[in-house]
């Protein structure tokens, strides 16, 4: 069947004088329980798939309009991928912030760093936040570099040894606790990557409500006939859908929202909120900052 499609899309295009670069191409296979069935592997390696005569290669994963896919949807190799990216950028960071004043520090951060972690986060971001804390730990490296007290490490660690004051030659426990990246989140008004994505897949999901674009997606949301600000979730899954659903129930808690009311509003009271909610619990991460509203 798949083979019988590839040839009708491959006359199409003929047809329209257009053209597929088959060496490009590549096809994946998504088991249904996502896990490895050797029996059914065996029986699909015996098919192929091809175009123009060309066979099209099978891949565990691939990368697609910036974002990496894998055939168990995990993102792992995405996040991988990623957090090699953000370490580069926070290098490149820690090179040229000593040249720009700063008064452009924020900016370099949401330019350099930011735009990077926030690209199509909705899609990949519903993953548990313990898969996420690799990139939350760059994240508070690059918060560190650009905003950190370093002063205080210059004066009192990166001094020779020798030209220490008396008793402070040996290095005690002030020396490897690193300084709270919290307060710093919260001076410059910055999202931690969990709080990112609650932001974007709200902010996303109440646009697809209003315009109800793109169609495909609008029409997989179910709208509650007892209250019409709610939504009813379908079954828990870590897909956008159900996300999207979720959030936007919750966040209906603290306030009277409903599908009407604009964007800018949400997003302005939205941003607010889940500062609020970052900032609790004292100067130290708590799962709590990531959870509530």
């Amino acid at each position: 069947m798949a083979n019988k499609i590839l040839q009708a899309v491959n006359k199409y295009m003929i047809v329209n004088l257009l053209h597929i670069n088959v060496k490009k191409c590549c096809y994946m296979y998504f088991s249904p329980n996502k896990r490895t069935n050797n029996e059914l592997d065996a029986d699909i390696d015996s098919y192929y798939l091809s175009m123009n005569n060309k066979v099209i290669n099978r891949v565990s994963q691939t990368k697609f309009l910036g974002v990496i896919i894998d055939d168990k949807l995990s993102w792992k190799p995405h996040i991988l991928s990623l957090n090699k990216k953000l370490s580069s950028a926070c290098g490149r960071i820690y090179r040229i912030k000593k040249c720009l004043p700063e008064s452009l520090y924020k900016q370099i951060y949401h330019s350099l760093f930011e735009s990077h972690l926030g690209f199509a986060i909705s899609v990949w971001g519903g993953i548990p936040n313990i898969q996420l804390k690799p990139l939350f730990i760059t994240q508070k490296k690059c918060i560190r570099i650009l905003f950190g007290d370093h002063k205080r490490y210059v004066d009192k660690f990166k001094t020779c040894a020798r030209v220490r004051p008396f008793g402070s030659q040996r290095l005690d426990h002030d020396f490897y606790v690193k300084e709270s990246t919290k307060p710093l989140f919260a001076k410059q008004e910055l999202l931690a990557v969990e709080n990112l994505y609650r932001l974007r897949c709200l902010m996303e999901f109440l646009k697809i409500i209003k315009t109800r674009v793109p169609i495909s997606l609008y029409s997989l949301f179910t709208i509650s006939h007892r209250k019409d600000n709610m939504l009813i979730t379908p079954s828990p899954t870590k897909q956008f859908i159900y996300k999207s659903a979720w959030l936007w129930n919750e966040f209906c808690k603290i306030g009277s929202f409903n599908f009407n009311s604009s964007c800018n509003s949400v997003k302005h009271i939205l941003q607010k909120s889940l500062m609020n909610a970052q900032n609790r619990y004292g100067v130290e991460w708590n799962d709590k900052n990531f959870t509530e509203f």
